[in-house]
């Protein structure tokens, strides 16, 4: 005959395991493989297997920074290091990619505490504000610069591309008008 106590105590081991198990994936660390863009999910690289071969999650949705009134937009690139959250402990549709620490592959773009820096490996940053930006403080611009429709004035003076000047042509121009 069985013992009761017996497989109450089995019983409630197995739910401790299955408990333990899941508590172990609700955060997992890996590197961003394969990206589908046009769907907005990756996989990412959570260790290799006996073979050397990459042990890849589930196709999931990566965290942006923002996604109300500021929203910003930034794929993750390959070889990014980024937690898989599983807040169920269960791997799968539910979990999400969200950003991690820097690390060698990715290192961070400045070592200052008093600055900001935000720095693209490649393609534009692009920034769009339908009222407008407003810079207080110095603004300086390293590189190329190029202004595109609209008008380019200087305390209220058009020194833009339709400018003219009190005494142009011939000479040396005047004063912007």
């Amino acid at each position: 005959m069985r013992d009761p106590v017996a497989l109450e105590f089995r019983r409630q081991m197995a739910r401790l395991e299955a408990a333990e198990r899941r508590m172990s994936m609700v955060v997992l660390t890996g590197k961003v493989g394969p990206v589908d863009a046009d769907k907005r999910r990756l996989r990412l690289k959570l260790g290799k297997n006996s073979k050397g071969e990459d042990v890849l999650g589930p196709w999931i949705r990566w965290q942006e920074a923002g996604v109300g009134a500021l929203s910003i937009h930034s794929e993750p690139a390959e070889g990014e290091q980024m937690l898989m959250i599983s807040t169920s402990g269960t791997v799968g549709a539910g979990s999400i990619a969200l950003p991690a620490a820097f690390d060698q592959d990715n290192p961070s773009p400045s070592a200052a505490s008093d600055e900001t820096v935000m720095k693209r490996q490649s393609g534009k940053f692009h920034l769009v504000a339908p009222d407008g930006f407003l810079f207080e403080g110095p603004f300086e611009v390293k590189g190329d610069f190029q202004a595109r429709n609209g008008s380019f004035r200087h305390n209220e003076k058009n020194v833009g591309d339709t400018h003219g000047h009190v005494s142009a042509p011939p000479g040396i121009p005047g004063p912007p008008v």
